[in-house]
C-alpha cells in the first residue's frame, strides 16, 4: 500500500538512524557505503547516472555546496543539491535547481524503496545483508530521484567523516575538503591528521581534488592520499586566491584568481568573510569543471554567487533588534561567529541563545562566544542529541556570565526578545536542530525530525 507523507515520515523514524546518539563502533560493520552500493547496483545503479561533486570537511560544506550548485543552475544545467541535516523539513536535503522534493514524490519515492528492502531481506551477508540505515535510504532516495528527474550534475555532501560515509559510493568529478577541524573526535580520532584521513577518503583515482587552506599535517594526509590515487590537488592560498573589497551586513565583495582566470567584484550575500574563503573553493571547483568542458562563463559565476541562498548561516531573522542565527557547533565555527559579529553589526548588548549537541566541544564554543553576551540563555531542543542545558549552562558560569536556561528554543527567543531594546544584537546559536526549530515556528508548522 502506498504511503502518505506523515507515513514515509513515520516509517523513515523506525529504521536506525546514526545521526542520533549510538554506542555504535565507527567500522565498516556499521557504517560501510558497500552495503548502499550494494543495494544501488539492484537499482539499476542510479547513482552511475550522474556527474557528481563530493564535498567533505568540517564546516562549510553546505555553504560551498549551494554555491556551486548555484552557478551551474545559472549555467543550465540541471543541478541536484544533497545536504544534511536539514532544519525544517526532511525534503530540503534532496533538491533540484533549489526546488525541494515534492512531499508525493518523496512519498512515492519511499514507498518503492520500502517494498524493494522487503523484496531483498533475505539477501545473504556480501549482497544486503540487513536493512538499510535511516541515512543510507535518505541518500538511495535521493540519487534515485535525481536520476530519475534526469539532473546533469549533483553537488553532494558527505554526512560523516568521507571513507565510510554512505555518500562514499559516487565517482565525482571534483572532491573537495573544506576546513578540517577537530570534530567527532570519539568517532573519526582525536587528532587532525586522524580526522583528515577519514575525510581524504572520498578522493577517488585520477580525480580533480580542492582543499580549502588547512594546518600543514592535514594537507600532508590529503597530499599522500592524492598521491597514492593519482588525483590533482589544488589548495587555496597556494593553487588559487581570494581578496576582499569590502564586508557588511548585507555580504561582501571579492576577486578570485587561479586555474588561468581573474574574476573581480563578485558578490555574495552570504555573511562573513568565512563565506568568502568557501565561495574561492567553490569557485576553484566551478574552474575544475571548467577546464573538463563543462559549459560555465564570467557571468553565470557572477549571476550564480549573487542569488546564492543557504539558511542558518549568519542569517539575519530581523533588524531592530538585530537577530541572527548560525549554526556554530563547531569551535572554528563560533570564531567566524564571533568575528563577524564583531565586525559586520553595530549594537549595544548582545543576548546569546544557545543550544548544542552532546558531542560538541561545549567549552570550546561556550569560551569563544560567551564572553560576547550581556546575558546567556541555553536551551534544549528535540533532537536525542541535544545537550543537558544544566551542563552548558555550567560552562558559561565558569566565564561569571549571567546565565538562564529555557524549556525550550521557542522561550529562549522570546525571553530575549523581552529583554532587548531595539539597539541590541540576539544572536541564535549552535545546532542546527535548535535553528530548526526556531524556523518551524517562524513557520507555524512542526519541524520534521
Amino acid at each position: 500500500m502506498a504511503f502518505t507523507y506523515d507515513e514515509a515520515l513515520a516509517y523513515l523514524r523506525q529504521l536506525t538512524n546514526y545521526e542520533a546518539p549510538q554506542p555504535m563502533p565507527f567500522n565498516a560493520a556499521h557504517f560501510n557505503p558497500g552495503t548502499l552500493d550494494a543495494f544501488l547496483q539492484t537499482l539499476g545503479t542510479p547513482h552511475h547516472a550522474f556527474a557528481s561533486v563530493h564535498i567533505a570537511g568540517s564546516k562549510g560544506k553546505g555553504s560551498t555546496a549551494a554555491m556551486v550548485a548555484a552557478v551551474l543552475e545559472r549555467a543550465g544545467y540541471r543541478t541536484g543539491l544533497f545536504s544534511s541535516p536539514h532544519l525544517v523539513s526532511i525534503r530540503e536535503r534532496t533538491q533540484i535547481n533549489r526546488q525541494w522534493i515534492s512531499p508525493d514524490d518523496f512519498a512515492a519515492l519511499v514507498t518503492e524503496l520500502r517494498d524493494h528492502v522487503d523484496r531483498l531481506s533475505d539477501l545473504k551477508a556480501g549482497q544486503i545483508g540487513r536493512k538499510l540505515t535511516f541515512f543510507e535510504f535518505n541518500t538511495a532516495l535521493s540519487f534515485l530521484h535525481f536520476a530519475r528527474q534526469h539532473v546533469d550534475i549533483a553537488v553532494v555532501e558527505v554526512g560523516l567523516g568521507g571513507r565510510l560515509d554512505t555518500t562514499n559510493v559516487l565517482m565525482p568529478k571534483v572532491a573537495v575538503m573544506t576546513p578540517i577541524e577537530l570534530e567527532h573526535t570519539r568517532i573519526l580520532g582525536d587528532t587532525l591528521a586522524a580526522i583528515a584521513r577519514e575525510k581524504a577518503g572520498i578522493i577517488k583515482p585520477e580525480s580533480g581534488v580542492v582543499s580549502a587552506a588547512q594546518a600543514p599535517e592535514v594537507i600532508e594526509v590529503i597530499t599522500q592520499r592524492c598521491q597514492a590515487q593519482q588525483a590533482t590537488l589544488a589548495v587555496a592560498g597556494r593553487d588559487f586566491h581570494s581578496a576582499i573589497a569590502a564586508s557588511s551586513s548585507e555580504g561582501s565583495t571579492f576577486h578570485f584568481r587561479g586555474f588561468g582566470h581573474h574574476w573581480r567584484d563578485l558578490k555574495i550575500p552570504l555573511l562573513g568573510r568565512h563565506q568568502v574563503g568557501n565561495a574561492s573553493v567553490a569557485l576553484a571547483v566551478i574552474a575544475h569543471l571548467m577546464a573538463q568542458g563543462w559549459a560555465i562563463d564570467t557571468d553565470h559565476i557572477t549571476q550564480g554567487l549573487s542569488q546564492v541562498q543557504w539558511e542558518g548561516r549568519l542569517e539575519i531573522l530581523d533588524r531592530r533588534p538585530w537577530t541572527v542565527c548560525d549554526g556554530a557547533f563547531t569551535v572554528g565555527a563560533a570564531q567566524h561567529l564571533r568575528w563577524s559579529l564583531t565586525e559586520l553589526f553595530d549594537y549595544q548588548r548582545l543576548w546569546l541563545v544557545l543550544g548544542l549537541s552532546a558531542d560538541k566541544n561545549l567549552s570550546g564554543i561556550v569560551d569563544c562566544l560567551g564572553t560576547l553576551a550581556h546575558e546567556v540563555i541555553v536551551t534544549p531542543f528535540h533532537h536525542p542529541r541535544s545537550c543537558d542545558p544544566q551542563q552548558l549552562a555550567a560552562h558559561v558560569r565558569r566565564q561569571d556570565i549571567p546565565v538562564r536556561i529555557a524549556p525550550d528554543p521557542v522561550t529562549a527567543l522570546a525571553w530575549a526578545r523581552a529583554a532587548a531594546n531595539p539597539e541590541d544584537m540576539i544572536c541564535v546559536a549552535g545546532s542546527l536542530f535548535l535553528l530548526g526549530e526556531i524556523k518551524a515556528w517562524q513557520r507555524g508548522i512542526t519541524p520534521e525530525f
